[in-house]
C-alpha cells in the first residue's frame, strides 16, 4: 500500500482520441519519476472505443466522463476543479513524453527563489523526424490582384505509399492552403523548404508528389547528400524519386513556449524550427502552451483554472495573461520533452480551427489587454471581414465563377458568437486579479512574424 501522497495529478483529455491514446498512456506508465502521481483521463463523450480501451487496460487510470464535449478547456476543467494533489500536469492524448518527462518538468518548482512559479512548460517536438527538402524552381506572378511570386501548385506528398500531406510542414515554403477537399493545394514560392515527415527512422523512402505549375518547366529538389531534378506541366502530375539511406533527417520544434503579438495572436515559440539545440536553455516565457504543462495548483485554483467559453483554442493564453496579472511566473524547460502528433484532433485551418481562433483571440483581448489594443483590434475584425467579401466578389466576377464564401460565413459567424459574449468577457474583464499592469504586461508581445 503506498504510504508517500502523489505529488502530482496528470490530466488527460480525450475525444474520439482510441488511436492515440495507448501510445500516451503506456508512456506515462513508463514515467521514471522518483515520486508518486495519479493519472486521470477525462471523456468528452467520445464515440469511439476510448473509454472502453481505458476501463480495459488501464485500470489504475481514473475515467472521469462527460455527457458532452467539453472541449479542451472544459475537459480539463472538469479534473483540474478536483486536483487536490500540489501540482496539476496536463498532456494531449496524442503526445507521448520521454521516460523522465514528469521528474524534469516539475524540478524547477523546487528551485531556490521559485515561489511564485505557476507554471512549467515542456519542449515539444513534432513525433516524426523530417526530410528536409529543398525546392527551387523557376518562378511567376500571376498579377491582377494577386502580387505574390509562385513557384509549384502542390496537390499531394506520399512517402512509402503513405499520404502524408496533411503532415508536411509547409511554412517555410509555401503561402498556405487553397481550395477545399480533393481539391486542396498549396502554391510554393520559387524556392525555400519543405520539412516531410518521414514513416520510418531508416531509408531509402520512396517519395511521390502530385503538382502542377504555369507552364512547363523542371523543378529542383535536394536534401542533405543528394538531389533531383523533376519536370511540372500545367496539369498535375505525379512525380516520384527515391531517397537514399543515410539521408539526414531531424528533429523539428513544435512549441518551446508560447508567444503574443501586438495584435493579440498566439504562436508557437520556435515553430517548425529544426531543432539544433537553440532551445535548450531554460527560458522565462510569456505564455504556455496546454499539449505540456505543469501548475502550480494553488495558482490554478486561483483564477479557476481555464475560461470554459472558450472551448478550444486560446484558453491557455488567456491563462497565461491572467497568472501574470495576478504576479505569477511561467518558465519553459528544455528537458522535459514531449512528441506530439500536431492537430490530431483538430486540422488546422478547417472551419472549427478559424472560427475558435478567430473568436477567441477576439475575447481574449477584450478580457486582458488595454483598452485602447482591444478596441482597436476588435474594430478591426469587421472592417477586414467586409474588405474580404468585397474582394472575393470582385475576384469571382472577373472570373466568371461562383464566389467563395465560405470564408466570410465563418467571419461573419465570429462575429456573432463574440458579440453574443461581449458582455460575459467585459464583466469577467472586471473580475481579472490584477497585481501587474495592463499595460506591463504588453512589454511581452511581439512583432509579428
Amino acid at each position: 500500500m503506498r504510504s508517500e501522497p502523489s505529488r502530482t495529478t496528470v490530466v488527460v483529455v480525450n475525444w474520439n482520441g482510441e488511436r492515440w491514446l495507448r501510445p500516451c498512456l503506456d508512456a506515462l506508465t513508463r514515467q521514471q519519476a522518483p515520486f508518486p502521481y495519479d493519472v486521470w483521463v477525462v471523456d468528452n463523450a467520445s464515440t469511439d472505443g476510448s473509454v472502453a480501451l481505458v476501463e480495459r487496460e488501464y485500470p489504475h487510470v481514473r475515467l472521469l466522463r462527460n455527457a458532452e464535449n467539453l472541449g479542451f478547456a472544459g475537459g480539463n476543467n472538469t479534473a483540474l476543479r478536483q486536483v487536490t494533489t500540489p501540482y496539476a500536469v496536463l498532456l494531449n492524448n496524442d503526445a507521448t513524453p520521454e521516460p523522465d518527462w514528469l521528474e524534469q518538468l516539475l524540478a524547477p518548482f523546487d528551485a531556490p527563489g521559485n515561489e511564485r512559479l505557476a507554471a512549467v512548460t515542456s519542449k515539444v517536438v513534432f513525433a516524426p523526424r523530417f526530410l528536409p527538402l529543398q525546392l527551387s524552381t523557376e518562378g511567376f506572378t500571376p498579377g491582377g490582384a494577386d502580387p505574390r511570386e509562385l513557384g509549384v501548385r502542390i496537390g499531394a506528398v506520399v512517402v512509402d505509399g503513405e499520404d502524408v500531406t496533411s503532415r508536411v510542414l509547409w511554412e517555410r515554403l509555401t503561402w498556405g492552403p487553397e481550395g477545399e477537399g480533393a481539391g486542396r493545394f498549396f502554391w510554393t514560392r520559387p524556392s525555400g523548404e519543405m520539412l516531410v515527415p518521414l514513416p520510418s527512422d531508416t531509408g531509402p523512402w520512396e517519395v511521390t508528389v502530385r503538382w502542377a505549375a504555369d507552364r512547363a518547366k523542371d523543378v529542383q529538389l535536394s536534401w542533405d547528400g543528394g538531389d533531383v531534378t523533376c519536370p511540372a506541366s500545367e496539369s498535375m502530375r505525379e512525380q516520384s524519386f527515391t531517397v537514399p539511406a543515410g539521408a539526414s533527417s531531424v528533429d523539428v520544434v513544435n512549441n518551446v513556449g508560447s508567444v503574443v503579438s501586438r495584435s493579440g495572436y498566439g504562436a508557437d515559440r520556435g515553430y517548425q524550427d529544426v531543432d539544433a539545440g537553440q532551445y535548450d536553455e531554460p527560458a522565462e516565457v510569456f505564455a504556455l502552451c496546454g499539449c505540456a504543462v505543469a501548475f502550480r495548483t494553488e495558482a490554478g485554483r486561483q483564477l479557476d483554472w481555464f475560461d470554459d467559453d472558450f472551448f478550444l483554442y486560446y484558453e491557455d493564453t488567456d491563462l497565461s495573461w491572467r497568472l501574470r496579472a495576478a504576479g505569477w511566473q511561467i518558465r519553459y524547460e528544455p528537458t522535459a520533452v514531449v512528441r506530439h502528433v500536431h492537430a490530431a484532433s483538430s486540422v488546422e485551418w478547417s472551419p472549427t480551427f478559424m472560427f475558435h481562433t478567430d473568436r477567441n483571440r477576439l475575447l481574449m483581448l477584450v478580457k486582458n489587454a488595454t483598452a485602447g489594443r482591444a478596441l482597436r483590434e476588435c474594430g478591426r475584425y469587421p472592417l477586414t471581414t467586409g474588405s474580404i467579401a468585397l474582394r472575393t466578389v470582385r475576384t469571382s466576377l472577373r472570373a466568371g465563377s461562383r464566389p467563395a464564401v465560405r470564408p466570410t460565413l465563418i467571419r461573419l459567424k465570429v462575429l456573432l458568437s463574440f458579440l453574443r459574449l461581449l458582455p460575459t468577457m467585459l464583466a469577467k474583464r472586471g473580475a481579472v486579479a490584477r497585481d501587474v499592469p495592463r499595460r506591463t504586461l504588453e512589454q511581452w508581445l511581439v512583432a509579428a512574424r
